[in-house]
């Protein structure tokens, strides 16, 4: 496949097996996603706090793992969240990976970005046990112990911010869900106290 580079100014290209990729500036991606929580968000109340404001007052790039550790048993496709939570339980030390949501891209720049779901390890890279073909990651990083009760809450189906109702009866709003967070991956202050806005 040959691509016109002159179209992609500013873009450099790499070719991996038969496959052509653009790569693209991880700043330009976390913007895109950025842009694309803000689409989902247009319209709405601003005082309605879900999972795209969530996303955009905590969320952040994250760096990929060159390759995933052995331990972490591969998963299948289109069942992130549920992936996720297996690995984390069969982990026999809860300070070794944590769990984290939000959006994630396909190498290569193909678009929309798509709402996620991976671990993290104790450097805050990205290890990803279902998606073999993703870049670039923007979201939050939760406590394990929080992620287990909330599964036990959910009568054991995956998912925090892919599960709004979830979100609403349990850390719908901006205190509550910030004490959820992983302190060593997310910062102390609440951004929407800080900006005058009720927490």
């Amino acid at each position: 496949m040959d691509v016109d580079a002159a179209k992609y100014p500013g873009h450099a290209f790499c070719i991996i097996g038969k496959r052509e990729f653009m790569v693209i500036d991880s700043e330009y991606v976390e913007g895109v996603i950025k842009d694309r929580i803000g689409w989902v968000l247009d319209g709405t109340d601003a005082s309605f706090f879900g999972p795209e404001r969530a996303l955009l007052a905590y969320g952040q790039r994250m760096e990929v793992v060159t390759e995933t550790p052995a331990r972490i048993p591969a998963g299948r496709k289109r069942e992130c969240y549920g992936n996720c939570v297996k690995a984390l339980i069969l982990e026999r030390t809860q300070d070794e990976l944590f769990y984290a949501e939000g959006y994630a891209t396909e190498r290569g720049g193909l678009w929309p970005p798509i709402q996620h779901g991976w671990l993290v390890d104790r450097q805050g890279r990205v290890i990803d046990p279902t998606w073999d073909d993703a870049a670039d990651y923007y979201g939050v990083v939760f406590k394990t112990r929080f992620v287990l009760d909330m599964l036990e809450k959910a009568d054991m189906e995956p998912g925090i911010l892919s599960t709004p109702v979830l979100m609403r009866r349990n850390f719908g709003s901006p205190t509550l869900f910030q004490a959820t967070l992983e302190p060593r991956f997310h910062k102390d202050s609440n951004p929407f106290v800080a900006s005058g806005e009720a927490a």
